[in-house]
């Protein structure tokens, strides 16, 4: 069969095809030229960010946060540089590394193994993570790494796997490629819970909370630094080709008026009474007379800073766990930690009690509405009202002074009347008790008042006598501080100075009186008033021997309890002849009896008193009463023959106690120049090297004074008497600074607390 014959192609039809071709071909390029168009003039920006992106990293870098320090630049917090472990999980993926898969899924082994080793994270769930994530390039490990750490990651990052490519040549690929570190820094609080509810700590972000943390939290930020730099996947010696860094600028740094040594002692006498008083809370307040600074603030139970979600009462940790509702328990956790974190004495609104009769006594000297002869039969009635005194008790015929060392409720009770509601108010609004202080602290609680306009003369009664209101600790002692200063109400503050990088003073707080609420003369009649009330009267408990200590208890309901619970509180002023601190000292539902005032506040702040007056160099002036009991100079025995020395420490009233066999003395103790009791213990060694001969402390809790100093005496130690022990009878020692059975060198010192043992009436 014939075969078609071909058809022939014209010439024409040549060139059609010809420009259909080249029609096609310039209509792909017109395209390529538009899209190029429409992705580098129209939507140029767009497309460069996505490069950028995909090439370049911009990381923050935390800035420090400034450092706090106390008066003496003793640091209080401060930050430290750590670092954030991280890992690319995407560069363990073929597609994106071009690394052979053998050599990813070894390198993605020994990633997780190694990591988990530092870190002490189980490597399979590390190898899970980055597998389910490889899709991230960035995946936290871990935050806050301590510089051990960051050590060993960052070595194991210099090290590499070797493998040949299809050309057979070798090729590395480092452990830096999958692994990064940045920096991060971490708040350190070096002195643990020490004024941790006046500092407070930091959160997620470093951000401040609570505290002078929270409150001073835009001053202490520093502002970010920034990393910049070109991250290529291809790049497998080095997670980085270039970088640009921005440093970050460290925030401002305090520097308070808080003393890191007066602090200690405030926070050790508060830490016993929250032991021995089994109260919900206790908190203290120390403030410098003529400035309103705050010496020392303190409440307990408290918290560290350095991990302030743990909660730190064992007894409340115990009823927590007890919890099996998942839902109640995680609210009972997070209100306990709340409660651990206030600052109660400037959150708290308490009823004053008794401490408040010094101001009813203060305006009535000042408007001359006091009596000099008021006689105590136990009770009043004001309209259809009854009053009386705490103990039921007639206190008969009063002066103003025995009216407040006795706390005599009707006393006061007619003074206010006297007064009016209106010039009650008067003075009640002057010393600051209808308005917060302001200090520079969050969270200050609003006072409780009756307003001029609706309050009765009922209402009135009960005021006077410091029931039936609220205030804060930070108020009552700024107010008490006036007394103390001549009559001005001063503005208080916590931090002295905000200092720069470089150290510059940025701003200085300068003391400033509000106002003058009452006159000098009147002020010195209500100190000689609260002089009495601690030598023979209520606050017998805060007696120091050697400081004329001035000052007054209260034992009132507790306003915001459910039951039945009292504030049992102590505020003072010392020396009352030319004074130096006033102090606040209250105690939330004491759980011991008695539990007032004066039982379980004013042994407090005698304990801070002495050693807060004794570290400030201020000198003691001794009665002629205390003068005789004082503890007298242990002369030098040393290079003196034994004989002559026993007899001479015998003269001088010391037990005598000699160690070795030798003629001569060659050390003794205690030693030359300390002070120990007229009848105390001194041990003579008259061999080098000799051993050194031991005495254990007995218990001296509940004893008399001269049971205390029998027993100290025939166990070979001495002691030195805190508390009123000097100037009243039927006291008894109710802590010790050295713990009993505790082995001692024959002849030391124990510090002993005394205090009343009669129940105090302090209403």
């Amino acid at each position: 069969m014939a075969g078609k014959k071909a058809k022939k192609v014209t010439r024409k039809e040549t060139m059609i095809r010809s420009v259909i071709v080249l029609g096609l071909i310039v209509l792909l390029f017109l395209a390529n030229i538009a899209s190029l168009f429409y992705v580098q003039i129209v939507n140029g920006d767009t497309y460069k960010a996505y490069a950028e992106k995909n090439q370049l990293e911009d990381n923050a870098i935390p800035a420090q946060r400034g450092v706090i320090y106390d008066c003496n630049m003793n640091i209080l917090a401060e930050s430290a540089s750590v670092w954030k472990v991280y890992v690319n999980p995407s560069n363990f993926t073929p597609s994106r590394s071009k690394i052979p898969e053998h050599v990813l899924s070894q390198a993605l082994d020994n990633v997780s193994q190694k990591l988990g080793e530092i870190f002490e994270i189980d490597s399979a769930e590390l190898k899970e993570k980055f597998v389910s994530q490889s899709g991230y390039r960035y995946v936290l490990i871990k935050a806050k790494v301590e510089k051990t750490q960051r050590d060993l990651v960052s070595n194991f990052m210099k090290e590499f796997i070797s493998y040949n490519d299809s050309s057979g040549n070798e090729r590395l690929v480092y452990y830096s490629f999958f692994i990064g570190i940045e920096t991060d820094t971490k708040r350190y609080y070096p002195a643990g819970n020490l004024a941790s509810t006046l500092i407070g700590f930091t959160g997620d972000g470093d951000t401040g909370r609570y505290g002078l943390e929270y409150e001073y939290d835009e001053s202490l930020t520093g502002t970010e630094g920034r990393q910049i730099y070109s991250n290529s996947a291809m790049n497998t010696n080095s997670s980085v080709d270039f970088q640009t860094v921005y440093d970050a600028e460290k925030g401002s740094s305090l520097v308070l008026t808080v003393d890191e040594t007066i602090q200690r002692y405030l926070e050790d006498a508060l830490d016993q009474c929250y032991i021995d008083t089994k109260c919900d809370t206790c908190y203290g307040i120390v403030m410098d007379v003529d400035t309103g600074a705050i010496l020392a603030m303190s409440t307990k139970n408290d918290y560290d800073p350095n991990s302030p979600s743990t909660i730190y009462n064992e007894t409340l940790k115990a009823q927590l766990e007890e919890i099996t509702d998942e839902e109640e328990k995680a609210k009972a956790i997070s209100l306990a930690r709340q409660n651990q974190w206030n600052n109660n004495a400037v959150s708290d609104v308490y009823e004053p009690g008794s401490v408040f009769k010094i101001f009813t006594l203060a305006a009535g000297i000042e408007e001359n509405e006091i009596m000099n002869g008021y006689n105590c039969t136990s009770g009043i009635k004001i309209i259809d009202t009854p009053y009386s005194c705490f103990n039921g008790k007639a206190h008969g015929i009063e002066t103003p002074e025995l009216a407040l060392a006795n706390s005599c409720n009707t006393y006061f009770i007619t003074v206010g009347q006297r007064l009016g509601v209106s010039s009650f108010c008067k003075y009640f609004e002057a010393f600051g008790f209808t308005e917060k202080t302001e200090i520079d602290l969050p969270g200050e609680g609003r006072p409780i008042y009756f307003e001029e306009d609706k309050m009765s003369k009922v209402n009135l009664a009960s005021c006077s006598f410091g029931q039936s209101f609220g205030v804060t600790g930070i108020q009552m002692i700024t107010a008490v501080n006036a007394i103390a200063n001549g009559g001005k109400l001063m503005q208080p503050y916590v931090v002295s100075k905000v200092l720069d990088n470089n150290g510059n003073v940025v701003s200085e707080t300068q003391p400033v009186a509000r106002r003058q609420v009452i006159s000098e003369s009147t002020c010195r009649k209500v100190l000689d008033a609260m002089v009495q009330t601690v030598e023979t009267g209520t606050a017998k408990n805060a007696y120091v021997a050697g400081y004329n200590v001035a000052g007054k208890t209260g034992t009132s309901d507790n306003l915001t309890a459910i039951e039945e619970q009292v504030a049992s509180s102590f505020a003072g002023i010392a020396p009352a002849d030319n004074p130096e601190i006033s102090i606040i000292i209250v105690v939330d539902n004491p759980k011991v009896e008695p539990k007032t005032g004066g039982a379980v506040a004013a042994p407090v702040a005698a304990e801070v008193i002495e050693n807060t007056l004794t570290y400030l160099n201020v000198k003691k002036n001794y009665n002629e009463k205390e003068a005789d009991k004082l503890n007298v100079e242990v002369a030098n025995f040393v290079g003196t023959d034994i004989k002559t020395a026993r007899k001479n420490a015998a003269d001088a009233g010391f037990t005598v106690k000699v160690a070795g066999e030798g003629d001569t003395v060659v050390s003794q103790c205690p030693a030359y120049g300390q002070y120990i009791p007229q009848d105390g213990v001194i041990i003579l060694y008259t061999e080098k090297n000799s051993p050194v001969v031991k005495a254990k402390v007995p218990d001296f809790t509940g004893m008399g004074l001269s049971a205390v100093m029998g027993s100290a005496t025939q166990a070979g130690v001495n002691i030195k008497i805190s508390g009123n022990a000097l100037s009243s009878s039927g006291l008894i020692a109710y802590r010790q600074n050295i713990e009993k059975d505790t082995e001692v060198a024959y002849g030391s010192t124990v510090t002993v607390y005394f205090k009343s043992g009669t129940v105090i009436a302090d209403g």
